[in-house]
Order: C-alpha cells, then sequence, then structure tokens
C-alpha cells in the first residue's frame, strides 16, 4: 500500500509501529507477552488527528519530515488543498515513509492481522 494514501485507523497503526510501540496486550496477558515493550491502545492512539500525541513528533522529526515533503511535493503536486485541510496526516504520513519508505505492507483494516506485521526494514 503506498504511505500517500494511507488513511486512520492503518495510518495510526503505521505511526505506532515506526515509533516501536506495540499494542497493549489483553487483560490477563502473561508477563512474557507484555515483555519490556512500548504500547499503545488503537482505541485512544491517534497520532494522524490529534495534535497533542502527533504535534510531538512532528516537532521532534521536523527535519526528516521536511525532506520527504520536498521529495513528494513540487509545483504541480495534486495534494496540495488535502494538505492544507488537514496537515498532521501528512505529516504522519511522511514520518511513516521516512521509517518503511513509499510503501508499506497492506493490512486488513480491522486488525486482525496488525501485529503479524514484519518490521525488519526497519
Amino acid at each position: 500500500m503506498k504511505v500517500i494514501e494511507l488513511e486512520a485507523p492503518l495510518l495510526d497503526f503505521w505511526v505506532a509501529k515506526a515509533e516501536g510501540l506495540t499494542e497493549r496486550p489483553a487483560a490477563g496477558a502473561t508477563a512474557a507477552a507484555a515483555g519490556g515493550a512500548s504500547y499503545y491502545t488503537a482505541r485512544s492512539y491517534h497520532p494522524s488527528s490529534d495534535w497533542s500525541q502527533g504535534g510531538p513528533l512532528v516537532a521532534r522529526q521536523w527535519f526528516e519530515l521536511e525532506g520527504q515533503m520536498l521529495e513528494w511535493m513540487g509545483p504541480r503536486w495534486p495534494h496540495l488543498q488535502s494538505f492544507s485541510l488537514a496537515p498532521l496526516k501528512w505529516f504522519m504520513r511522511c514520518h511513516v515513509a521516512c521509517v518503511f519508505g513509499d510503501e508499506v505492507e497492506d493490512i486488513d483494516e480491522d486488525g486482525d492481522n496488525f501485529d503479524d506485521v514484519e518490521l525488519d526494514d526497519r
């Protein structure tokens, strides 16, 4: 799937993966399943639409995001109006592209195989 076309919730999923987060284990999961990872919950993690979550990421990764935006944009870039209406979504797409490239693995939108995604290319 092309990163430039990602929409929530898949975009938020890929941002979480780019940040090294894993989905919080279900209640009652063993300590071994929990490990020492940093977690997110799909229900409350929305960096592509919530500036309190995505804004700090933009501030921290600005130079990388700027480079990706310059690569994508040009004088006849067809998404300029979309960018002006939802810049955070575009910043998150840039972040995912900086980490994984311009394409990511296709995932079911219902999230059934979110945690099965291989991240060896990170």
